[in-house]
């Protein structure tokens, strides 16, 4: 697996898991006020992000797998661009 695509994928997948457990990562939410805060049901949000992030890093590594598999090494090296 190429290196870099293993790297991004991993980065995307602990940043999921960092933005669960500390959602102030989350970008503008540590900037609102408190009475702000209490409209926004963070678990839901967090819990959203985290999918999202790990759900970007898998396609990343599973599709420079694909690609490399399919014969397509250069699309297989575009795959983070494309995600």
């Amino acid at each position: 697996m190429g290196t870099v695509h293993l790297i991004m994928g991993l980065l995307f997948i602990g940043l999921g898991f960092l933005v669960k457990a500390y959602p102030g990562l989350i970008a503008g939410y540590n900037t609102l006020s408190p009475e702000k805060k209490k409209n926004v049901d963070i678990d839901g949000l967090s819990r959203y992000i985290r999918n999202g992030l790990i759900i970007m890093g898998m396609v990343i590594m599973a599709g420079y797998l694909l690609f490399r598999w399919a014969g397509w090494p250069t699309l297989a090296n575009m795959v983070i661009l494309i995600v």
